[in-house]
């Protein structure tokens, strides 16, 4: 080829190959949901079981886990409006006899609260400012034969060091925690072993994204904050907005592999 010339990179390009790359990429590859991770719980769980639910927000969770395995729970949660709606919704339930929700946070749980046999914690660790501590109260909480479920997000190496300055902006999250070897140095100091670890990577969010969506929702809403980011900013504050604008891209960087959700069960070692 002449200097300039692209016909070879152009025909491979457009070659048969690479469209069937394409027809390959639109077939399913029957993803797990997210309620498969109900399905780490089963076997750890009986009818007279003492659930806690760590972080429990609107009490979904703890409501379907003692729906599905019965038993008793509590939830506790720092934010007011989250126990709010989980008392909604544990009542409109019909479960107040059997969970309870507390608002605070786990550390803060008084001694009479007794012990649990399992311990539910989804989506929590990325926001836990003091994680030692938090892993220690979780040890004191559990039965001997008790478990910890674990469901919480890291960066993995795909993601830059400029795209962990800007998650850094999600108020909620504190950063040290979506790094792996900080989370599970934490759960060893608290005297958890790792009975078992599932890399979930992005096969919950290609489950989500084919039956429901979400992502396109995200990417358009990111387009529309960053057209109008001044106006959004003289009114709501750059703190918020720069917020806002890291959490959209929660959803496509589990897609992408630059946010890797794991899940784990830890056992309390004596």
């Amino acid at each position: 080829m002449t200097r300039g010339d692209n016909r070879r990179g152009l025909s491979r390009a457009y070659s048969e190959e690479t469209w069937r790359v394409y027809e390959f990429l639109d077939i399913s590859l029957d993803p797990r949901g997210l309620d498969s991770l109900y399905e780490f719980a089963a076997p750890h769980l009986g009818n007279d079981s003492r659930i806690l639910d760590a972080g429990c927000r609107n009490a979904k969770h703890l409501i379907e886990l003692i729906r599905r395995y019965e038993g008793t729970g509590v939830g506790v949660d720092p934010v007011a409006i989250h126990v709010s709606r989980a008392h909604d919704a544990v009542a409109a339930a019909d479960l107040s006899a059997r969970v309870q929700v507390r608002e605070g946070l786990m550390e803060e749980l008084p001694e009479d609260v007794g012990r649990f046999d399992f311990i539910w914690c989804r989506d929590v660790v990325e926001g836990v400012a003091a994680l030692d501590p938090f892993m220690s109260t979780a040890h004191q909480l559990l039965e001997p034969s008790g478990r910890m479920l674990v469901y919480t997000v890291f960066y993995s190496d795909l993601m830059s060091s400029s795209e962990r300055d800007m998650m850094g902006r999600m108020l909620g999250n504190v950063p040290r925690n979506l790094i792996e070897a900080n989370v599970e140095d934490s759960f060893a100091r608290a005297s958890f072993a790792i009975e078992r670890k599932d890399v979930i990577g992005s096969e919950w969010r290609e489950h989500a994204e084919e039956n429901e969506g979400g992502v396109s929702q995200s990417l358009l809403r990111l387009s529309r904050l960053r057209r109008q980011r001044e106006e959004l900013v003289e009114r709501f504050g750059s703190d918020v907005v720069d917020h806002v604008e890291a959490n959209l891209h929660w959803l496509p960087y589990l897609n992408l592999g630059k946010l890797v959700p794991n899940v784990y069960i830890l056992r309390p070692l004596t």
